[in-house]
């Protein structure tokens, strides 16, 4: 991993009133995929003048939905430290990440969760969801334009922001703690990113999966209003559909259906043939929470963190080989909330 691709870009603090927002999040499940961990730390400043730090973290459990939790709470920029190169360290209040670590913990009171927010009974009330996490970093980082001159001008003339897959597939070691629950995780697949801006799109999907059968297969693909981006690695070998051929033009890669919990995507070059289909079970809860943007104008996020996942692929002519998966992260972000019915917290 390249040591820039987990640095904090933005030089926080800002002063009040630039806007700004950075986001390092992360994802875990153990191999068996009963649950899934979600977990952020935010860096915010809006154009209204706000200013925090903010930790969230969202445990889903497939066998019991009930026992689902989401929790978030906001911090002082006085107790945010965020440190690049070349030892990259994020603090906000007590929680650290650095690019081969996690620890950080949220009171299941905090804003956004326990039962009054109707996002689980997290079994003990005055508790807290705490977690410490370590892994080995990956060397491969997954951008949605491999150009960075291009990324850099779209950045800078339509607010685009960037966006890294800093950790994008690696093993996590660790546990996780809600209430008086404890799960262990031990070589559980997992996920880290990074990404800023001060104005984001108004919608996007994204998923990312590296629990298949062949553990050396990692798929990721995120849907920027119209424009996908899809990255395919295995056995080492990497197939990045992120040119701009792959991303606009009558070449690029297709979304062929995409609605909140269906989506449906194919792409071809590098080397690859793919298509995906991306499903959100009936019987697995939907994470859905909001954020701010500097804006101060909310995105909503539909979050399925245990996505069934079926990956069609043919390398250079072989044989197709088709693998699925229980155990993706897909994600449908919308200005508008793209499911009805559900609550969005914390409220703004």
């Amino acid at each position: 991993m390249a040591p820039e691709d987990n640095d904090p870009v933005l030089d926080w603090p800002l002063p009040v009133g630039e806007p700004g927002r950075e986001v390092w999040y992360s994802l875990v499940s153990p191999t068996d995929g009963s649950v899934a961990f979600w977990y952020r730390y935010t860096l915010l400043s809006t154009e209204g003048g706000r200013q925090e730090g903010r930790l969230w973290a969202a445990l889903t459990d497939r066998e019991d939905p009930d026992r689902s939790v989401f929790v978030t709470r906001s911090v002082p920029f006085e107790q945010v430290r965020a440190r690049g190169t070349p030892s990259f360290s994020l603090t906000i209040d007590d929680a650290e990440l650095t690019s081969s670590s996690a620890v950080g913990s949220i009171p299941l009171d905090a804003d956004g969760g326990g039962e009054d927010a109707d996002h689980g009974d997290p079994g003990h009330e005055g508790g807290e969801v705490s977690w410490d996490l370590s892994y080995d970093p990956d060397p491969y980082s997954f951008t949605p334009l491999r150009s960075e001159r291009l990324t850099d001008v779209l950045a800078k003339t339509i607010g685009t922001g960037k966006h890294w897959s800093a950790n994008e597939a690696v093993r996590m070691d660790g546990e996780v703690t809600v209430g008086d629950r404890t799960i262990e995780f031990e070589d559980a697949p997992g996920h880290q990113g990074h990404t800023l801006g001060s104005s984001p799109p108004d919608s996007w999907t994204w998923i990312q999966c590296n629990e298949f059968e062949d553990r050396s297969v990692v798929l990721e693909a995120l849907d920027i209003e119209g424009t996908l981006s899809i990255c395919l690695r295995r056995d080492g070998e990497v197939h990045a559909l992120n040119r701009l051929e792959h991303v606009v033009g009558p070449k690029s890669n297709t979304t062929e259906h995409d609605e909140p919990g269906f989506w449906r995507f194919s792409g071809s070059g590098e080397g690859v043939d793919l298509r995906v289909t991306v499903r959100a079970p009936e019987d697995v809860k939907w994470q859905t929470v909001s954020y701010m943007a500097p804006d101060e104008s909310l995105r909503y996020n539909a979050h399925c963190s245990l996505a069934d996942v079926t990956l069609t692929y043919t390398l250079d002519g072989d044989a197709p080989v088709t693998l699925e998966s229980s155990a993706g992260r897909a994600e449908w972000v919308g200005a508008e909330p793209p499911l009805e019915g559900y609550d969005y917290p914390p409220e703004w």
